[in-house]
């Protein structure tokens, strides 16, 4: 019965995630980065300076997808799956090593319906399915290799670390825990007791040390690819962290320590017994599941803090989906501890204490729902005016016209052919950018127009309002511009 609720849970949050998906376009303005750059990908695929400061396996992906005809609405569907099928995953994963058990008590055998309901039935995670952003599929990819770790399969385990690598930053601090923790069980016994070994000590295996050693030497392939291709040794971040700073520092954002204040009094009291648990949980989800289900996301999230104070990255809610499952593996573990201690003082009270705290957990969550997926659903459906607006005017456009346009939302929302755009971030310069352009007699260029005020002189305004920052559109004559 309970695994049927479940099953309709899923099913039924899924279908919300492809109705809000039909009701706009993708909010978040990275989706649209990223899809560009899969475009450019298939223009110039040699090319690596396009990925910036991303890493690129998932541009390799939409590449994939955009040559066989997929749009960014197609990549948000399948993140809609991928993230429906995260927390099935965690179930999955969490009833194995329950199984595995013997001595397994029925409150434990709860555990994994529990815990996949809550990851389910979490706004962050719902909302992420709904975009064309990579974090649906890190969050599958990073449980999906946690879980090999933990039942020691070693040569999937090297597959799952070395795409994570290349997806998001995060994943170096994962690899760099394995590389720690598997030597250090082969000379520690406690260490190998700990994520389950049996024996005195863990041998490095071939498995185990491909596993150690298989990330690093992906990350330094793509360093020594981008070297290869002009750029200096890990440019990508450096370049990342002026990014990150430059962002920030025309944000007027207060200190870390009253945005901690401000994130502790948003809290919800359902939030704070969801901590509780979870802080209860830990020590049972290491020794009844697997010391990875502990480690990979506390490296994870030591990696987003630190990150954080350093200004190396902007801080953003997404960056957490990943850790959601464990998150809620967590909590139902600590449901399941509650349950147990009891079960010790009165017992035959465990089972219904369990029952009991599962039930209000689920129904406090599904209740707390409506209101940020109402939210979000009303920011999907109007979501990117200015850019829907530009798409329009670039789709009333000659099939002949060449367009020169930085604006990413805007391209993919045209809808028009990727052949027929010219991708240059514009800004300081432009004029000097266009003057050299010879392939066409005219361009139409759409930018900002705080970028392009320099082209003013010498274009004629087809759209927009050059007084502010908004989006226009410029037809320029290049072999007619005042030489330099």
């Amino acid at each position: 019965m309970a695994a049927a609720l479940l099953l309709a849970l899923t099913l039924g949050l899924w279908l919300w995630r492809v109705r809000c998906i039909a009701l706009g376009p993708d909010p978040d303005g990275d989706a649209y980065g990223h899809y560009v750059i899969a475009r450019q990908l298939l223009e110039t695929p040699l090319d690596l300076h396009i990925h910036w400061v991303w890493l690129p396996l998932y541009h390799l992906l939409l590449a994939a997808g955009i040559g066989l005809g997929g749009s960014l609405d197609s990549v948000r569907l399948c993140n809609a799956l991928l993230s429906a099928l995260t927390p099935l995953l965690l179930g999955w994963g969490l009833r194995r090593a329950a199984l595995a058990r013997s001595a397994a008590g029925r409150c434990e055998r709860g555990v994994p319906l529990l815990a996949a309901a809550l990851a389910s039935a979490t706004p962050l995670a719902l909302v992420m399915g709904t975009t064309a952003q990579p974090e649906p599929l890190f969050a599958l990819l990073l449980l999906t290799a946690t879980l090999l770790l933990g039942e020691r399969r070693w040569r999937s385990a090297v597959l799952a670390l070395s795409a994570l690598v290349l997806l998001r930053y995060e994943a170096w601090a994962v690899a760099a825990s394995v590389s720690a923790l598997l030597p250090l069980q082969r000379c520690w016994p406690r260490a190998a007791a700990l994520s389950g070994e049996p024996g005195a000590a863990a041998p490095l295996s071939r498995g185990r040390l491909a596993c150690v050693l298989a990330p690093a030497l992906t990350v330094l392939g793509w360093a020594a690819l981008r070297r290869l291709d002009g750029a200096g040794w890990f440019d990508f971040l450096q370049l990342n962290q002026r990014f990150a700073e430059d962002a920030l520092s025309r944000l007027a954002r207060p200190s870390a320590l009253a945005e901690l204040r401000e994130l502790a009094a948003s809290v919800p009291a359902l939030g704070w017994l969801l901590l509780l648990l979870g802080l209860l949980g830990v020590p049972s989800l290491a020794r009844r599941g697997s010391i990875w289900l502990v480690l990979v996301p506390l490296t994870v999230a030591a990696f987003l803090l630190l990150g954080w104070l350093l200004r190396s990255h902007l801080g953003l809610s997404r960056h957490w989906v990943g850790l959601v499952p464990f998150a809620a593996a967590a909590v139902a573990h600590g449901c399941a501890q509650c349950a147990d201690w009891l079960e010790r003082a009165w017992p035959r009270s465990g089972a219904p204490v369990f029952a009991g705290l599962a039930l209000l957990l689920v129904v406090q969550a599904v209740r707390l729902l409506p209101a940020p997926l109402a939210g979000w659903r009303e920011h999907t459906a109007h979501a990117l005016p200015e850019q829907r607006a530009a798409a329009s005017f670039l789709r009333g456009l000659p099939a002949s016209a060449q367009l020169w346009c930085d604006d990413a939302a805007t391209e993919v929302l045209s809808q028009l052919p990727r052949q027929r755009f010219v991708r240059r971030y514009l800004g300081h310069g432009a004029l000097a950018q266009l003057r050299g352009w010879q392939r066409s007699e005219e361009v139409i260029v759409l930018s900002q127009a705080g970028r392009i005020r320099e082209l003013l002189p010498h274009a004629e305004l087809l759209y927009g309002t050059p007084d502010g920052n908004g989006l226009i559109a410029l037809r320029v004559r290049p072999r007619q511009l005042p030489a330099l």
